[in-house]
């Protein structure tokens, strides 16, 4: 009996040690993960790999924790430069204008090798000609969708300055369509889908002609020089993040219907779309990369300056994690 007694004692004891080393553990795991802060410009494609990263515990797995925060583009510069935020989900024109401003920075990573913009005009007009000297609404001058725009015109033989473009909220964009207070549209998605629902046909495909990054990860030189070993752990996040939404059809799709809170059928479109344009092995590109400048340089920035690559970017990083995650380079 005391036998019996002596070995439920020291099972009992067993037990409860293993379940307090289990909670140390998981406390102590929690405790180690680096916190970092990531800024987004908007719930869109864009940012499927942030989104995917978090929501599906990639951070997580690779020591971070991670609070992302939605911030307009200018003010996420800024927030970079005073540390607020340790990096920003996006690589475009405002990054790279604010790089060659002097805030100290580089594109590390590109989540996608093309755009999904689509210009959609009104039933009543059925070519670029037509819509010469009309009002072709998009959400912002001088950012990605102005300049893509600018450059898809130039490549399909036409003078952007023979076009009215003005900047109009996302929502006023679909309503302006719909009631002519715009003769055309340029919309990313959902938009794009919900305009072709409703009868707009697309005239102009500006990822055919604009090989330009959509979504990324800009990083400050501080965090690039010295703490290497996070920004790797980022990067492997993101990259498996988006190679996760590449191969995983249904999953993807759920997670577009929660987070940019679409039907399913606008969301299968939304990932066939992301598959087409974020195949890429994430190592920013020098043709992005120029692609971008020139944009700068047509709005009248930084003209007659010759950009380095190297001024604007850093692949070190995205190709080491690139390889090890068995994607062939270049």
């Amino acid at each position: 009996m005391k036998n019996e007694n002596r070995s439920l004692l020291l099972l009992f004891v067993a037990t409860i040690a293993t379940v307090f080393s289990s909670v140390s553990g998981q406390a102590l795991a929690q405790e180690t993960r680096t916190r970092i802060r990531i800024s987004y410009p908007n719930i869109s494609i864009c940012c499927l790999a942030l989104f995917a990263a978090q929501q599906w515990k990639i951070f997580e797995q690779n020591g971070l924790e991670v609070e992302s925060i939605q911030m307009r583009s200018q003010a996420a510069n800024s927030a970079l430069a005073s540390g607020d935020i340790h990096y920003v989900a996006g690589v475009g024109p405002n990054s790279v204008a604010a790089t060659l401003r002097g805030l100290p920075s580089k594109a590390v990573w590109f989540a996608s090798e093309s755009l999904i913009y689509t210009v959609l005009p009104r039933p009543e007009f059925k070519s670029l000609k037509e819509l010469r000297g009309k009002r072709i609404g998009l959400t912002g001058l001088g950012g990605t969708s102005d300049v893509a725009l600018r450059i898809a015109l130039e490549a399909v033989g036409e003078n952007p300055k023979d076009f009215v473009i003005i900047a109009l909220g996302a929502p006023q964009l679909m309503s302006g369509l719909e009631n002519g207070s715009i003769e055309a549209a340029q919309l990313n998605s959902p938009l794009n889908y919900h305009a072709k629902k409703k009868g707009f046909r697309p005239l102009l495909e500006i990822g055919d002609y604009v090989q330009m990054p959509l979504g990324g990860l800009t990083a400050s030189n501080a965090s690039i020089q010295s703490r290497t070993s996070e920004l790797r752990r980022v990067i492997r996040s993101l990259q498996t993040a988006k190679r996760a939404l590449l191969q995983s059809k249904e999953k993807s799709i759920d997670l577009i219907m929660r987070t940019i809170r679409v039907e399913r059928e606008v969301a299968e479109e939304m990932f066939a779309d992301n598959r087409r344009s974020a195949s890429g092995n994430g190592v920013p590109s020098r043709e992005g990369m120029e692609q971008i400048v020139k944009s700068l340089q047509m709005l009248g920035q930084f003209t007659g300056k010759k950009i380095a690559f190297g001024e604007i970017t850093d692949t070190r990083i995205a190709r080491e994690i690139a390889k090890e995650l068995g994607y062939k380079l270049d």
